[in-house]
């Protein structure tokens, strides 16, 4: 009878951060897309470069003609000849070849602007791992709070529930009243409505982060101390500053993107100039129509040569497409500044909220030292009835607090050093 019971049970799985954001990547869908999106930039670059290989074209036909018509013959004293001779069956067939040998440029540099775009594409790649990465480590820090706060709520509601009952009994002996002990209850179900609120948060945290990572909704996530990391000490502001305006995927995007603007600039101005091919044909025809009279068999004949084509009406029809080719890249240079400014200010909001949890994990413990002395006296006199629960119950509640402060300070402190340095466009490990 209790099989359905424990298969349906939550399976508990301990995994670290890493395990999380490896999980993550493996079945993240944008991530798919964007994989995608680089290999199609890449195939761009292999259809561009084409354009410069030489083209072959082949040509093959055969024409069954009808008897209807009368050969032309011409008389001559010396003579009469057939100059249309009746060929019922004929066959034409010819092989192409077509090299470009100038075009302006116009190849190349279509070929480098796909490829700064394939590049880019590969950077908004990283960007988007990072950005994964990010949000995995935010789902996992936070629900590692949320179950530290239910531990420690968990535990004050035990210690809680003892003390109600040794009030209890002091109200059964007439030495304390009973409003004593309701005081008691009323706190208890205070942090027992905390907690559901916590419960809550922290099952909404681990199924969106089972969702992220592809696993089984029901899962519970177990989250050890023993996973978290020392904080590190923070370095100079403009150390981080300066790893991010090098390092940031975006201005590498931004940067490749610019690039590749400028090569469809020249690209568009080969339209001014004329394209030159080498050209040959090889004609193996039944009948060869350079044999005259036409005879009923295969001849080849060929010819090589060189091509030029110019279209002239473009030195006054291609002003339009060069200006706009270069206004993208002056929005694209502005785009760059400002995602620059951007960057500085999130990198400096990261470095002062992170120097802030470095300052507040001092305080939290000597806050935890003095509500521990403050509970413990406060306790002694509730013991030796010199003081109301009330005094008691505001000593446990800054007790609690400075635990559950000092329970998630460490947390709070990787995950904004972990922040800082996905700010910097590097993965903190």
């Amino acid at each position: 009878m209790l099989l359905p019971v424990l298969s349906y049970a939550q399976q508990l799985r301990r995994l670290s951060l890493q395990e999380a954001i490896g999980l993550a990547r493996n079945h993240s869908s944008r991530l798919s897309a964007d994989s995608l999106q680089y290999r199609m930039a890449e195939a761009k670059i292999a259809q561009t470069s084409a354009n410069a290989l030489p083209q072959v074209n082949v040509n093959a036909s055969y024409r069954r003609l009808s008897n209807n018509i009368e050969p032309f013959i011409i008389t001559l004293p010396s003579g009469s000849f057939n100059i249309n001779s009746q060929i019922l069956n004929q066959s034409y067939n010819s092989v192409q070849l077509t090299q470009l040998l100038f075009s302006g440029g116009k190849v190349t540099y279509g070929t480098k602007a796909f490829r700064k775009e394939a590049e880019a594409a590969r950077s908004d790649y990283n960007k988007n791992v990072l950005d994964l990465e990010q949000q995995v480590t935010d789902l996992w820090f936070n629900l590692y709070n949320a179950k530290a706060s239910q531990r420690i709520i968990l535990s004050n509601i035990e210690a809680l529930s003892k003390k109600r009952d040794d009030q209890e009994t002091f109200r059964v002996q007439g030495i304390v009243l009973a409003n004593d002990v309701l005081q008691i209850d009323l706190s208890i179900t205070r942090l027992r409505s905390n907690l559901a609120d916590i419960s809550s948060l922290a099952a909404s945290l681990n199924y969106n982060l089972c969702i992220t990572m592809g696993i089984d909704p029901a899962t519970e996530i177990e989250i050890p101390d023993d996973y978290l990391h020392p904080v590190a000490v923070a370095g100079p502001l403009q150390t981080y500053i300066n790893t991010a305006l090098s390092q940031r995927a975006e201005l590498k995007s931004f940067k490749l993107h610019s690039e590749a603007a400028d090569y469809r600039i020249k690209a568009a101005r080969a339209d001014y100039f004329p394209t030159v091919s080498l050209v040959g044909n090889y004609n193996y025809d039944k009948p060869n129509q350079r044999v005259i009279p036409n005879v009923n068999k295969y001849n080849y004949s060929a010819y090589a040569g060189v091509n030029l084509a110019w279209q002239l009406s473009s030195l006054y029809t291609n002003h339009a497409r060069v200006r706009e080719n270069r206004l993208s890249l002056v929005q694209l240079k502005s785009n760059t500044q400002q995602a620059t400014e951007n960057i500085q200010v999130e990198v400096n909001s990261n470095y002062q909220e992170y120097k802030k949890t470095l300052d507040k994990m001092t305080l939290v413990q000597t806050e935890l030292e003095q509500a521990t002395e403050n509970y413990r006296v406060e306790q002694n006199r509730l013991n030796a009835q010199t003081t109301t629960p009330t005094d008691f119950l505001d000593a446990n509640s800054k007790l609690l607090q400075a635990q559950l402060n000092l329970a998630t300070a460490k947390a709070n402190a990787e995950l904004a050093y972990r922040k800082l340095i996905r700010s910097t466009g590097e993965s903190a490990k």
